[in-house]
């Protein structure tokens, strides 16, 4: 179990939790954020606390399994291969890998609810929070202090929805059910205006209750990421803004690089000196981590000591895992090659399937998507989270959001878009560092030059630096590349790029106008 004193980790009771979310999961009309009674809550400085806690505990609940799934499927990351005729699940794994889905997948509509009911729950605490004597309750925070924090989730969870969907509507009233859309760019305005407007009434790194809540770097993160993906977004390029805001946590003093590559990703890695913003997860107090139960085949139950079977649906393409290279020790985040249980490999774990009676094999090679008489090991299968023995659906790493090192790729990359796309030594200073720690000292792999690092290479790095983060989309889209065909992919229509707006909410507001293209 974690160290709670140093996670800070609000747990908010059963009984609370069924009073603030009576409307939010089985009715699924738009107006389901708007409907919780409040009149006899806020009675008590927990009543606070966990009205407080949960627009953040609602990232527990959606963060890897919905979100990360939308950022990263669509990609040439990750793919979830029907193996033996087995997880097609009703195709809507094979339609984010193709660019096939339309505005009928239940995926995209189960994802459209979540971030607007994470918005819901952030505006129903700020109309209580207005009118609420803080005189009466002992709290850890100062009532202007939980404002700017919830505004600035608010504005988080716009985010990710104005990345994922393009012309959303802007939830700033728990009334949000026949509000109409607001074009990307003036979505991307009131998200820049949110953070800059709350940043500086923020707690920062170090104060009692910073540990997986908004802090000033926290906010300049999200504004970096913002500025980095402007001319996506906006229509136009904030390069320059890009790299202030990376350089306000570069030079906070506040963080360091982790000194190996995988530090940050490590079972209680709340000790990270490199993370800014985490998701936390904890076995007891906060589950619904299950990337291991996602990742790995069945056949590994007992390498483990799992007690279950993990489901072994997601697989990394081959063309991915080639960009590594055998010195650089972030090659060792894949699990690929015949399997053991034990180190000195005397004893081999048997596959199932097309491998049954064979040792499990798991090859970089995928033959097909959707393979009817095997596939059970083709892809490689990622374990960048420690995996922890025993535990397989709630572990206990945190989800790491933010961090320094994507900070520094921030900066390098706006340096590199102002430079004509050329790199320079303060954008290659800036890689190295990150770099250096994944290869033995001295190996000149480790090194680039700035004729080296073109754009093209540096893409490839942020996918070797930042695989399985659930940045890959983004990356892609900013560099033209997420629509071009690759593996089981043809080239895909440019207005791909965004999500449309998923049928069944079109039908419940009209006010809503569906994206070009769909």
């Amino acid at each position: 179990m974690k160290n709670l004193s140093i996670k800070n980790i609000i747990i908010i009771p059963i009984a609370v939790l069924g009073i603030l979310i009576t409307t939010s999961c089985d009715d699924l009309s738009e107006n389901v954020y708007s409907s919780t009674t409040t009149a006899n809550y806020y009675q008590t400085s927990d009543q606070v606390l966990a009205a407080y806690a949960l627009p953040y505990s609602f990232l527990q609940f959606i963060h890897y399994d919905m979100h990360w799934s939308m950022a990263t499927f669509g990609t040439d990351e990750a793919v979830a291969t029907v193996k033996n005729n087995q997880g097609f699940e009703n195709g809507r794994w094979v339609q984010f890998h193709q660019h096939t889905w339309t505005s009928a997948l239940d995926w995209l509509e189960w994802n459209w609810y979540n971030y607007f009911q994470g918005i819901g729950y952030c505006n129903q605490f700020l109309e209580v929070l207005e009118d609420l004597d803080f005189n009466n309750f002992d709290l850890p925070i100062s009532k202007q202090q939980m404002i700017a924090e919830i505004k600035m989730l608010r504005a988080f969870y716009h985010y990710y929805a104005m990345d994922a969907y393009g012309n959303i509507p802007v939830g700033e009233s728990m009334q949000i059910s026949n509000v109409s859309n607001w074009d990307r760019a003036d979505v991307f305005n009131w998200i820049e205006n949110e953070i800059l407007e709350n940043r500086d009434l923020l707690g920062e790194k170090n104060d009692g209750n910073w540990y997986g809540k908004f802090t000033k770097s926290a906010a300049n993160a999200l504004l970096a990421r913002l500025y980095l993906n402007a001319e996506v977004y906006s229509g136009a390029p904030r390069w320059q803004d890009a790299a202030n805001a990376a350089d306000l946590v570069i030079n906070s003093g506040l963080y360091s690089l982790d000194p190996t590559w995988d530090a940050p990703f490590k079972v209680m890695n709340q000790h990270s000196q490199e993370n800014i913003f985490v998701v936390p997860y904890d076995f007891n107090f906060a589950p619904g981590f299950n990337m291991v139960a996602q990742n790995l085949p069945g056949a590994m139950i007992d390498v483990f000591d799992f007690p279950d079977y993990p489901w072994g649906k997601t697989v990394t393409q081959e063309a991915f895992y080639r960009m590594y290279k055998e010195n650089d020790h972030r090659i060792n985040q894949w699990i690929v090659g015949p399997q053991w249980y034990d180190e000195e490999e005397t004893e081999p774990v048997w596959g199932w399937w097309d491998q049954d009676g064979q040792q499990l094999t798991i090859t970089p090679e995928i033959d097909m998507l959707m393979n009817p008489n095997g596939g059970y090991g083709q892809g490689v299968r990622n374990k960048k989270y420690e995996i922890e023995r025993g535990n397989i659906w709630n572990m206990n790493n945190d989800f790491v959001v933010f961090r320094l090192a994507e900070m520094m790729f921030i900066k390098a990359e706006a340096i590199m878009r102002l430079n004509g796309g050329q790199a320079n030594s303060e954008a290659v200073e800036l890689v190295n560092q990150v770099r250096a720690r994944s290869f033995d000292p001295g190996d000149p792999d480790a090194v680039y030059t700035p004729a080296s690092l073109t754009l093209d290479e540096f893409l490839n790095e942020r996918g070797r630096e930042f695989a399985y983060e659930g940045k890959r989309r983004e990356d892609l889209i900013r560099f033209g590349k997420y629509t071009e065909p690759r593996w089981e992919k043809q080239q895909s229509e440019a207005y791909r790029t965004i999500f449309p707006i998923p049928m069944n909410i079109l039908v419940a507001n009209p006010n809503l106008q569906q994206n070009p293209g769909y």
